[in-house]
């Protein structure tokens, strides 16, 4: 059996850094090998730390400005469902009235089977019912709680045409067009 010798010859120069290699006189070149004391090409680098944590921080104020205004804008989205079952309620006593002396005192003498808005983003309430009128409340629940300047939302009705539509502390007003779409 014959032995193949190699020679082995490394040479590194400022542009390459191959390998010769030498067999029973005969030359070829070898693919360059990576040295490790040596950076990859640019072209072949990853994000370095720096850059990851650039573009970290960045995404984070992003972040940070993004999602108050998207919960602002779900919460008057979700106004709707309050006002939606106070306008059902006024509807509800009307007919009630055109039948009855005085208004309805309870929410199940009108028909309805729980005190949840539709979506359930809300807790409706009559606080005072009689034969000149009502105050129907619309409290929010949950997530819509932190709607503060607009809970709750409320809806008093006197004499025979007269709605009266308020948010907030504020009973006879509603300064932060909580009622505006």
């Amino acid at each position: 059996m014959r032995r193949a010798f190699f020679q082995l010859y490394k040479l590194n120069t400022e542009d390459h850094n191959w390998i010769e290699l030498k067999h029973q006189g005969r030359q070829r070149m070898a693919q360059p090998k990576a040295n490790p004391n040596t950076r990859p090409s640019p072209r072949h680098q990853g994000w370095t730390l720096a850059e990851l944590l650039i573009s970290l921080t960045l995404m984070s104020v992003l972040a940070a400005i993004a999602l108050p205004a998207y919960q602002q804008q779900q919460r008057q989205a979700r106004r709707s469902d309050g006002q939606a079952a106070l306008v059902q309620l006024q509807m509800d006593q009307a007919r009630w009235r055109s039948a009855h002396d005085s208004h309805a005192d309870t929410l199940s003498a009108l028909g309805w089977a729980n005190d949840r808005s539709p979506q359930g983003h809300y807790q409706i309430t009559l606080t005072e019912a009689n034969a000149e009128g009502y105050t129907a409340l619309a409290v929010a629940l949950g997530g819509q709680a932190a709607d503060r300047e607009c809970t709750p939302l409320r809806l008093r009705w006197q004499g025979s045409a007269t709605a009266l539509f308020s948010a907030g502390e504020h009973t006879d007003s509603d300064p932060a067009r909580c009622w505006r779409r």
